[in-house]
């Protein structure tokens, strides 16, 4: 891993915030992200980004992380506990203080958290407990509900990934890729499925096993599916993908 040299200028209760008025940033989301040019980097500066939150685990389908965004771009942080929406709801906002932790990438989002191990799955390690994530992590009373950036499949790029995306005019089409490891053709969210829209884009959808909606029935007909945007390999194909955080984020079109 390599280290940052120099970058610009210098149920839980909520836990609480010393002002209403947010610690200043001095770097985006996107060009920190920038930084990173394929590697995971070990912040030993005071880098610090800002972002609204835009996920939830309310509903178990992300684990131990949650998202947020600002005005370029988005980015994953690896909380390492539960009911993270009783800690950091949808809308909030949230400065991160980076010295100290690492920053990589996953399915094209960028993650951030503390030095993985060398036999870590992901690029960065979970913070794990509540008085590391307060050291690094500041709340403030300021909400702001970021709605999804309303996009087509054909208009997706990689610079998008982190952030929340809106899809619609898409049908489910699992079951033309029956082959396919962990895709689900039963018609449930469980696993992979994937939508195709009314030119023949695609576009998967994964659902954790542990999801409570995951072996609900996705709707039929024409869809709007809405949440975080990944990019991922399936068949050895990159494909772009959508988590989403609730049940209702998708949502029937006719």
């Amino acid at each position: 891993m390599a280290a940052i040299v120099t970058v610009g200028c210098k149920g839980f209760a909520l836990p609480e915030s010393d002002s209403n008025i947010p610690q200043a940033t001095n770097i985006t989301i996107a060009d920190l992200h920038k930084l990173l040019n394929g590697k995971t980097l070990d912040i030993t500066h005071d880098i610090i980004i800002g972002g609204y939150v835009t996920s939830s685990d309310e509903e178990s389908n992300f684990y131990k992380s949650f998202c947020i965004e600002d005005a370029t771009g988005g980015a994953e942080i690896m909380a390492g506990l539960y009911d993270l929406h009783n800690i950091y709801p949808k809308g909030c906002y949230v400065t991160i203080s980076l010295n100290g932790c690492s920053v990589g990438e996953h399915y094209g989002v960028m993650q951030i958290g503390l030095k993985a191990s060398e036999y870590d799955y992901y690029p960065t390690s979970y913070f794990a407990t509540r008085a590391i994530l307060d050291r690094h992590i500041t709340r403030y009373d300021i909400f702001k509900q970021i709605p999804p950036l309303p996009t087509a499949i054909a208009d997706l790029n990689t610079s998008q990934c982190g952030s929340l995306v809106n899809i619609g005019h898409l049908r489910l089409a699992s079951k033309e890729y029956q082959d396919v490891w962990e895709m689900n053709t039963d018609g449930c969210w469980l696993g992979y499925n994937i939508f195709a829209d009314n030119d023949g884009n695609t576009i998967a959808i994964h659902t954790s096993d542990y999801a409570d909606y995951a072996k609900h029935t996705i709707p039929d007909g024409t869809v709007a599916i809405s949440g975080i945007l990944q990019l991922g390999k399936i068949m050895g194909k990159e494909f772009f993908m959508i988590k989403m955080s609730h049940e209702k984020d998708c949502i029937p079109i006719d």
